[in-house]
């Protein structure tokens, strides 16, 4: 016992659980970073249909920011769309089906490149650091099972260390790690009886600013880095934040074959840029104009408009003041 620590230690484990010892084929895990907004952090898991040993299956995930009332949604409505399947699996959907009868019942997709895949509804439970999925056995089914939420957060997913110069983001996703277990973990799994789920392969997906500078990636887990195409991401979410073009990256991770998983990544966004610069610029003309219009005030000549009276000098600074502040404006609109 003197070995387990607590979630407070270990606040970047995440553990997935159930009754059944199921094996996940994939674990999807897909963060979306924005500057001063909520963040959010999608995960997807695909499982056969022999994981059903009853009518429903339950699958516990431990998250360790989640609180009893944050916002987490069922993404079965956003996948059952050619078009958002294809941003999210890389291939292209040759057709579609409903499960039943409503196509909230779950549906069907079959994809050129890969393996049929069936995509199912889940009751979300809630609670201080657990996730709770209930699912039910579908009546027909083509390959595996596949199921995807959304969480959203109040803050940063990452670890934030702020400096003079800039902030560092430190991603370490700790999945399924059984050494150190958190007490938490260990109460639910020893009161419900339930197992660590195996996972064959996880993959996982940063998407930051492009202003972000990734600092430290681990090379044998990296597939790639690319542009986020914008426009099919919003229509995948588009309740999430509305972003500009081409303004955010996003970084593949892929890693197979392990009881636990690790993922270390660090991102550095710069504090001290332009706008900062030219702040200081502006702040500073305008120090230096308030002293020269005070000179300029005392010894006005009284019966002449003062701005004649002006020199070149004082106005010169007076116009770089204000091209400036429009720049400023400018960049902050942009934003």
């Amino acid at each position: 016992c003197g070995n387990r620590k607590s979630k407070s230690i270990m606040n970047n484990s995440y553990y997935i659980l159930a009754k059944e010892a199921i094996h996940i084929e994939r674990l999807h895990i897909c963060t979306w970073e924005f500057t001063n907004a909520d963040s959010y952090i999608e995960f997807g898991m695909e499982f056969s249909y022999g994981s059903f040993t009853n009518d429903t299956l339950n699958i516990w995930l431990s998250v360790p920011f989640i609180k009893g009332n944050d916002e987490v949604k069922c993404l079965l409505e956003n996948l059952s769309n050619r078009a958002n399947s294809r941003f999210i699996f890389n291939d292209i959907v040759s057709g579609i089906s409903n499960i039943g009868a409503d196509h909230r019942d779950g549906s069907i997709l079959q994809f050129e490149k890969r393996d049929s895949l069936t995509i199912l509804p889940c009751r979300i439970d809630v609670s201080s650091g657990f996730l709770k999925f209930t699912l039910n056995r579908p009546n027909r089914y083509e390959g595996n099972l596949y199921f995807r939420v959304l969480v959203k957060h109040n803050g940063t997913i990452a670890i934030k260390k702020s400096g003079i110069a800039k902030n560092t983001y430190i991603y370490d996703l700790k999945i399924n790690e059984t050494r150190n277990l958190p007490e938490d973990i260990y109460d639910l799994k020893s009161n419900e009886n339930l197992h660590i789920c195996q996972i064959h392969n996880l993959f996982c997906l940063h998407s930051v600013p492009d202003d972000f500078e990734f600092s430290f990636i681990d090379s044998s887990k990296l597939k790639n880095i690319r542009k986020l195409e914008t426009e099919a991401f919003k229509k995948y979410l588009p309740d999430v934040k509305d972003i500009g073009k081409d303004c955010y990256n996003i970084m593949f991770l892929k890693d197979c074959g392990k009881e636990s998983y690790s993922l270390f990544t660090t991102c550095s966004e710069e504090t001290i840029g332009t706008k900062q610069i030219s702040l200081a610029i502006a702040t500073n003309i305008l120090c230096s104009l308030l002293f020269f219009v005070y000179s300029v005030r005392t010894g006005i000549k009284k019966g002449e408009v003062w701005y004649i009276q002006m020199p070149w000098e004082g106005i010169i600074a007076l116009f770089v003041l204000i091209v400036l502040c429009l720049y400023l404006f400018h960049i902050k609109r942009k934003k």
